[in-house]
């Protein structure tokens, strides 16, 4: 369900200024009941991005789960070694044998990592220009602080453009410093505690 408005925690003034397209966008909530999923077939990207924490495989198997569960003729689409990997369109399709192959395990083997940063108009034209060639309706950026602000810089960009991709962060980091209002603890910090 959606919420009210997100609102910055810290710094408000300043976060507005900066992503003005995405900034108080509704807080969503899971919650148990009916599902009202799209029943249209959706095409994803992912990308792992920055230092391993375990668990990464396994946020790649459940929204592979998930969005089967929604339309099988759904598709996942892995970016190959981080974010360089949107930058430069490389990719492979996820599949339930190479999901299956990595589910439950640890390290980032399935699409690899990098820290490579998405911040120069020369890399924000070139992931919208993949990502839209691919017909993409979202990418979901799995990683730390940095990453998750390559995913709200590449979400500020792509909404500024009007693209129809969105971006959503996932917060993995085992050094604990995502901790906010919003996330009690990313995935792979108390394992790696």
């Amino acid at each position: 369900e959606l919420g009210e408005p997100s609102q910055p925690e810290t710094d408000a003034e300043q976060i507005r200024e900066l992503f003005p397209h995405t900034c108080g966008q509704p807080v969503a909530r899971l919650v148990p009941g009916e599902s009202n999923l799209r029943s249209e077939p959706l095409r994803v990207g992912v990308v792992l991005s920055g230092g391993q924490a375990p668990g990464g495989h396994n946020v790649i198997a459940g929204l592979f789960d998930a969005l089967q569960a929604a339309n099988s003729a759904s598709r996942l689409l892995g970016f190959l070694k981080g974010p360089g990997g949107v930058i430069k369109g490389k990719y492979v399709e996820i599949t339930t044998d190479l999901v299956d192959s990595y589910r439950n395990t640890g390290v980032f083997d399935m699409i690899m990592s990098g820290r490579d940063k998405i911040e120069t108009p020369e890399d924000l034209a070139a992931c919208k220009s993949n990502l839209e060639s691919m017909n993409l309706d979202g990418l979901v950026i799995i990683g730390g602080d940095d990453s998750n602000t390559n995913a709200a810089v590449l979400a500020e960009y792509l909404r500024a453009q009007e693209s129809r991709t969105v971006v959503i962060g996932v917060p993995k980091t085992i050094d604990g410093d995502m901790k906010n209002g919003q996330i009690e603890a990313s995935f792979g910090f108390d394992t790696a505690c």
